[in-house]
C-alpha cells in the first residue's frame, strides 16, 4: 500500500505545504533510529515522504483504534506503544528487533506533540537507549513549519512552508564506553543541539506570526484607498450614478469594519491583503462600461487564472505578497490606458497574466517553475483565441510596464528595531 499512496501524498503535501526535504541521503543503509521534534500530527508522514525505505514509527496505541487512521498507520509500518508509565516494554523490544533486522525506527523523544513549537524541555531516553544498546546510528531530524501548518489547538491544517532536514547521524560508539547514566543524557543533549540549530529560527518566526495575527487590523493604507477612490470618481463623473459606485463604498466600509469589528486572525489578515486586487478586478467591468471600452469576455477563465496566480503568495513574505497585490492593481490601470490605444476584448487576458508571470519570475516565488510557464501560456493562448491581432502586443506591453514599475519601486527594508515582515498574503507591517 505504501508505494501506491506515497506519490499521491508527496504531491498533496508539496501543494498544501510547499514541502521540502534535505539530508535524506544521510540515513544509514542498515538499521538506524530517526529522532525528530514533534510539532504536529503530520510528522510521521513528513519524515517519510522523501525516504525510499519505510520508517517504522512507534505510535500511540489509541491512534490504531481510529477507523481508517489505524489501517493507514499499519500500512506504513507503524506499531503501537502503550504510553502509560512502565507499559512500553513490548514496543521497545519490537523496536530493538527491527533495528537488529536493519530497519529504520522512528521515535519522537518528546513523547507528545509540542505545545509551543519549541522542543520540550524534558526528552525521553527511548531513542538514545535504543541506539546505545544496539549500536545503530541515532539520526536527528528537524521539522520546521509544521507547527504553523497544524498546531495542537487547530482543528484543520492551513498552508505553510514545511521543511524536513535530516542531520549527520550520531555514532553511539563514542558513548558506549561511558556509563549509561552519563551516555544517554549526553546523546540526548547532542540530539537536541543538532535539531534546535535549524529549528529555533523557524520557531521564533512562527511565534512572531502568532503575535502578529492577534494584532488589530491596521488603518486603511493609502495604497488600499487611493486606487478605488480614483476609479469610483471616474465612474461617477462619467455616469452620474450612485448605484454604479456603491461597490466602492462597500469596499471602503469593509476596510474600516476590518479595523474595528473583525476579530484578528490569520484568515482575516489573508482577506484584508487580498481584498484590494480582488475588488479592483471585480470593479473593472463597471469601469470599462463607464469609459465605453470593450467589456471583458470569458470572465470565469480570467478569474481562475488570476486567483491561481495569486495562490502562491499565501506562502510568501508579506512584502512579496503585497507587491503582487499592488502590482496587479497597477497592471489593471495600465491596461485601461492600453485599451484606449488598442481596444480589444482580449486585453486583460494578456496583460494581467503577463504581469503575474513576470513578477513571479523576478521574485522566484513559490512554485514559480510551474506558475510562470502556465501564466505565460495562458496569456498567449487565450489572447490568440479571443482576438488574434497585432494589438495584443500593446496589451502584453501593458503587463510588462506594470512589472517594470514595480521592479523600479524602492523596496522598503526593515530596520533593526522593526519586526520582520510576516509570511503569507495576510500581513504587511508598516
Amino acid at each position: 500500500m505504501r508505494p501506491l499512496v506515497m506519490p499521491f501524498l508527496t504531491a498533496l503535501f508539496k501543494l498544501l505545504f510547499t514541502y521540502e526535504c534535505e539530508g535524506e541521503e544521510l540515513l544509514p543503509q542498515g538499521g538506524g533510529v530517526v529522532a525528530a521534534n514533534h510539532p504536529s500530527y503530520l510528522d510521521p508522514i513528513l519524515l517519510s515522504l522523501e525516504v525510499k525505505r519505510p520508517i517504522r514509527f512507534m505510535a500511540w496505541d489509541a491512534m490504531f483504534r481510529v477507523p481508517l487512521v489505524g489501517a493507514l498507520m499499519r500500512a506504513f509500518g507503524a506499531f503501537p506503544v502503550d504510553v502509560r508509565p512502565g507499559q512500553g516494554r513490548e514496543a521497545y523490544a519490537r523496536a530493538k528487533a527491527l533495528l537488529e533486522e536493519g530497519e529504520l525506527v522512528g521515535i519522537f523523544p518528546e513523547g507528545k506533540r509540542s505545545r509551543t513549537g519549541w522542543m520540550e524541555e524534558s526528552l525521553r531516553e527511548g531513542a538514545a537507549r535504543l541506539s546505545w544498546e544496539t549500536g545503530a546510528p541515532l539520526v536527528p531530524a528537524t521539522i520546521t513549519g509544521a507547527f504553523r501548518a497544524w498546531p495542537h489547538y487547530q482543528s484543520l491544517p492551513r498552508p505553510a512552508r514545511v521543511r524536513v532536514r535530516f542531520h549527520e547521524p550520531i555514532d553511539p560508539a563514542a558513548y558506549r564506553a561511558r556509563p549509561e547514566e552519563e551516555a544517554l543524557p549526553a546523546m540526548l543533549a547532542e540530539l537536541r543541539r543538532r535539531v534546535e540549530k535549524s529549528l529555533l529560527p523557524g520557531v521564533k518566526a512562527d511565534l512572531r506570526k502568532q503575535v502578529l495575527h492577534r494584532m488589530p487590523a491596521p488603518w486603511p493604507h493609502t495604497y488600499e484607498v487611493v486606487p478605488i477612490v480614483a476609479a469610483a470618481t471616474l465612474v461617477f463623473w462619467r455616469t452620474q450614478s450612485f448605484q454604479a459606485v456603491l461597490p466602492a463604498y462597500i469596499y471602503l466600509a469593509y476596510l474600516f469594519l476590518d479595523r474595528f469589528l473583525v476579530p484578528p486572525s490569520w484568515l482575516a489578515k489573508v482577506l484584508r491583503q487580498s481584498a484590494l486586487p480582488l475588488f479592483a478586478f471585480a470593479f473593472l467591468p463597471i469601469v470599462l462600461s463607464a469609459l465605453g471600452l470593450p467589456e471583458l469576455v470569458a470572465v470565469e477563465a480570467l478569474w481562475a487564472i488570476v486567483l491561481g496566480g495569486l495562490f502562491p503568495y499565501l506562502y510568501e513574505r508579506g512584502s512579496v505578497a503585497l507587491g503582487a497585490c499592488q502590482g496587479l492593481v497597477l497592471a489593471m490601470a495600465v491596461e485601461l490606458a492600453a485599451l484606449h490605444l488598442a481596444p480589444g476584448p482580449a486585453g486583460a487576458h494578456m496583460a494581467l497574466p503577463a504581469f503575474l508571470a513576470a513578477y513571479a519570475w523576478e521574485r522566484r516565488t513559490v512554485f514559480f517553475n510551474y506558475t510562470v510557464p502556465v501564466l505565460a501560456a495562458y496569456a498567449v493562448v487565450a489572447g490568440l483565441m479571443i482576438d488574434a491581432s497585432p494589438r495584443l502586443l500593446i496589451h502584453a506591453l501593458a503587463g510588462m510596464v506594470a512589472w517594470a514599475l514595480m521592479a523600479l519601486m524602492p523596496r522598503r527594508r526593515a530596520t533593526a528595531s522593526e519586526t520582520p515582515p510576516e509570511t503569507g498574503l495576510g500581513l504587511h507591517l508598516q
